[in-house]
């Protein structure tokens, strides 16, 4: 139904104060802030009471893809680049060798258990196998929990930057699904163009935010405006240049954080507003875009690889990827494994085969619904918890 701006405004005002009130409510009954709003949307969405037939993958995914650069900026901005330098190798072992094991070992067994194609299986795979920047920050912010052996930093620098990863073989595997004559070489070439592209631009657009606040004496209120043209220039070029805006805003982002400016604390503040406005934003939409009655037609297929994931998929991406260093034990993978934690990300990235009318594009959407909501409510509830079961906490004995 076509409503009057006023009435969006107004209806979008209400959804945001509701927000804040569940993620509070939320907070003291132990479950992700995240899971209050995601809820708001499924209530208020397709299939809800007040019924507002929100169908609009593509719209949802461009404002979800721009959501999700501010939130990995802001992770990038808010990091300590001395704490994540001991960890780079380890950070970006599980964001590409970790993303590619747990991608092929869900895909592998989508296709031994179901009746898809192997691509499609695949795809699936690459959808739910990176974590969500979003939720990882905020899970380890709630519990304030002290880790061991730089782990927090481990998980943040995976979060920030294993999203180009997934999100390069979600869009190949949707595209092999659509134009099959595609050849391997193509989408290698254009693997390395992405990220060469994301890069670059990353490098560029941080050096030269820098370049602005020390040459240019900006107003206090200037500085943050400054950050939001640079993400959403960078967001642009890299969609124009076919390179992966993700990797680009986080590299931007780390860049900036190791500047000390004398305005810098009034940033964080502003983005620390924004990152939690954008992530309220994506949950909501996200929230409207499903369909509770094809939720409940996958409903046991999705927890079934919910397990699969969390028990198999994720571990074997941690423990491959993690091998390489010798100063981590089992604990300390185990540890790893379990916090993997899926949040909008995964949701996000399955607009991409809808977008692209993909065959099985709804039952993989659905699937990758219930495995986030699983994710956030079975380990994201038990992070603290689990810490202290493998000692991974400080103040474990």
């Amino acid at each position: 139904m076509n409503l009057d701006y006023r009435y969006i405004l107004l209806l979008a005002s209400i959804l945001i104060l509701l927000s804040i009130l569940a993620s509070r409510f939320a907070a003291r009954l132990g479950v992700s802030s995240l899971l209050a709003t995601l809820c708001i949307g499924i209530v208020l969405g397709n299939g809800g009471v007040y019924d507002f037939n929100y169908d609009f993958p593509e719209t949802t995914l461009h404002i979800s893809e721009v959501a999700l650069c501010f939130i990995i900026f802001s992770g990038g901005f808010n990091s300590n680049w001395k704490g994540l330098r001991p960890v780079v190798g380890k950070g970006l072992s599980l964001a590409s060798i970790g993303v590619l094991c747990t991608s092929l070992v869900m895909g592998l067994v989508v296709y031994l258990l179901f009746d898809w194609p192997f691509l499609a299986a695949l795809l699936l795979g690459a959808i739910v196998s990176s974590t969500d920047a979003a939720a990882v920050f905020s899970i380890l912010e709630s519990t304030g929990l002290k880790l061991k052996c730089n782990l927090g930093e481990i998980l943040e620098l995976e979060s920030g930057t294993n999203d180009p990863m997934a999100y390069f073989l979600t869009i190949s595997f949707s595209y092999l699904l659509v134009q099959p004559e595609a050849g391997i070489l193509q989408l290698g070439m254009s693997f390395i163009l992405s990220m060469s592209v994301g890069l670059l631009t990353g490098i560029l657009g941080g050096r030269l935010a820098n370049f602005m606040v020390y040459k240019s004496k900006l107003k206090k209120g200037q500085t943050p405006v400054l950050l939001v043209s640079l993400i959403l220039l960078l967001y642009s070029i890299n969609s124009l240049l076919g390179g992966s805006p993700f990797l680009s805003v986080y590299v931007a982002g780390l860049l900036i954080s190791q500047s000390f400016w004398k305005n810098k604390p009034i940033s964080i503040f502003f983005f620390e507003g924004v990152s939690w406005l954008m992530e309220t934003t994506l949950f909501l939409i996200l929230g409207l875009q499903v369909y509770l009655s094809e939720i409940m037609n996958v409903f046991w297929e999705g927890l079934l690889l919910s397990l699969v994931l969390i028990v198999l998929a994720r571990p074997t991406g941690v423990f491959v990827s993690m091998s390489l260093f010798k100063d981590m034990n089992w604990r300390l993978k185990t540890f790893l494994s379990w916090v993997g934690l899926r949040g909008a990300t995964p949701i996000v990235f399955a607009l991409v085969p809808l977008v692209d009318q993909v065959p099985v594009a709804e039952e993989i959407f659905n699937i990758s619904f219930i495995i986030v909501i699983t994710s956030i409510l079975v380990q994201g509830t038990t992070v603290r918890q689990f810490a202290q079961l493998t000692r991974c906490n400080q103040n474990s004995v």
